[in-house]
């Protein structure tokens, strides 16, 4: 049997959402910046300690709210399958302070719109651009220790340039999706493999 996990990666504006997504699915980079001016959505396979999983990756366009409504979340072509989506990847630029704050102000509104506990609903914070290091707006463990102790949400930096830490953060996001959501006593994963194209991807 199959299970599918939809994922949504939200984030501002240039903060690398599509790079990240391509670089996990098709190893690609483009210097090129594009800005997403549509919802897209991509669908690769997992195989995880042994267990297939069909992705949805949703690739959001930058929305200026988390819908609060089921109704909102159709309403508008951009947020849909958002407000139902099994996990979160909120990415933010680490030298851009405003996209932290939309990352913040996001959460933040998932936290009080999604039904149940919030300790229910995987997010994953993402600081893209790690090869930029020297640029950032503040220290790593500062945000680290914010996102972990008080939002508690994972956290990982990455960098789709060099391909540093893509696969790891997609692992990080499906370990505690299905820690929490399939096998409550889940301990760890390991990475067994790496993204082919064209394959399934083997952790």
């Amino acid at each position: 049997m199959v299970e599918t996990l939809s994922i949504a990666v939200i984030g501002a504006p240039g903060v690398g959402k599509t790079s990240i997504i391509r670089q996990f699915i098709y190893s690609d980079f483009s210097e090129t910046y594009t800005p997403t001016q549509t919802r897209y959505v991509h669908r690769p396979s997992v195989i995880l300690n042994g267990v297939m999983y069909d992705l949805k990756i949703l690739d959001v366009p930058p929305i200026s709210s988390f819908p609060s409504s089921p109704s909102q979340e159709w309403l508008h072509a951009r947020c849909r399958g958002v407000r139902s989506a099994n996990a979160y990847i909120l990415v933010y630029d680490i030298c851009c302070v405003e996209s932290f704050e939309y990352v913040k102000m996001i959460r933040q509104q998932i936290v009080d719109n999604r039904v149940g506990s919030s300790s229910e609903v995987p997010i994953l914070v993402v600081g893209s651009k790690r090869d930029l290091q020297r640029h950032r707006f503040t220290q790593r463990r500062a945000v680290s220790v914010l996102v972990k102790k008080t939002w508690k949400c994972g956290y990982v930096e990455c960098s789709a340039k060099y391909n540093w830490h893509v696969l790891l953060l997609f692992k990080e996001l499906l370990g505690i999706a299905v820690a929490r959501g399939l096998r409550p006593n889940h301990t760890s994963i390991r990475l067994h493999g790496a993204l082919q194209r064209n394959r399934c991807n083997v952790m």
